[in-house]
């Protein structure tokens, strides 16, 4: 069975979400309509060609067989705004939603500007069973205008840090609404938290479930899951964090209970 159909096939009933890891910082959510939100999802080749990164673990689906309602792209960098595969993944009723820089680029790249929608810190909207609210974020003066998100649906919310450096001051604001599931990079390269930062973020946030990303696809990234098991043992030791595989999937209850669905 393929990943798609995996996740087209898994139960998801009221007041649950379903999650999907899809590598680097990819994730994609399922609720209890069957609507499905990407965040950040990157499919293609579109890093070896433009900066010399070559993918050293592969994509899990093609762009044609991602099926979404909803998209997000939390900055410009080509690993987080795939233009490759956003041709095609913007098919029929699916809307974008993305930073201005993102914006600018889609213009640029001919993509249908109707179905693409421009956010920025502080704004907000609702679609297809979820609410998103653009958060702060840190990524440096080569994605000034990035930002985190903090996503609801069926009575849980996951904060999805983006590409950032730990701010705790300015993290406090998302981190005092509730956090169900916290999504986090570990690389510590390109200004990110590593794998200490992701661990006192869960902290900060008294997050239910930390997920770490941002590791594995490609040579210059750092990032070890050993490493943040360790720093959650030792700096955030009654919170729990969970290393996803690949094309893993975790249906968690706004009850705070989840499991894995193989």
């Amino acid at each position: 069975m393929g990943y798609m159909e995996k996740l087209k096939t898994a139960s998801c009933k009221e007041g649950e979400l379903l999650l999907m890891w899809m590598g680097q910082a990819g994730f994609v959510l399922k609720n209890s309509a069957g609507k499905i939100l990407a965040i950040d999802v990157y499919l293609s080749d579109l890093a070896m060609r433009q900066d010399g990164n070559k993918r050293l673990t592969p994509a899990l689906v093609t762009a044609e067989e991602l099926k979404t309602d909803v998209i997000l792209a939390s900055h410009s960098h080509t690993d987080h705004l795939d233009l490759d595969s956003l041709p095609i993944m913007l098919r029929e009723d699916t809307r974008l939603f993305c930073t201005k820089d993102c914006y600018r680029l889609c213009q640029e790249a001919g993509l249908p500007m109707e179905k693409v929608q421009s956010i920025w810190e502080g704004s907000h909207f609702e679609e297809q069973g979820y609410r998103v609210d653009a958060v702060y974020a840190d990524h440096g003066d080569t994605s000034p205008d990035a930002v985190g998100f903090l996503i609801e649906s069926e009575g849980i919310r996951v904060y999805f840090t983006g590409d950032t450096s730990y701010q705790c001051e300015r993290m406090k604001s998302a981190c005092a609404r509730k956090i169900d599931l916290l999504l986090t990079p570990i690389n510590g390269e390109y200004g990110n938290m590593n794998e200490n930062d992701a661990a006192m973020l869960a902290e900060l946030s008294d997050a239910v479930l930390t997920l770490p990303c941002h590791f594995w696809t490609f040579a210059r990234h750092q990032g070890s899951p050993f490493l943040f098991e360790a720093a959650m043992r030792m700096l955030a030791p009654e919170k729990t964090g969970y290393v996803m595989a690949q094309g893993e999937i975790i249906r968690y209850g706004k009850n705070q209970t989840w499991e894995t669905v193989l």
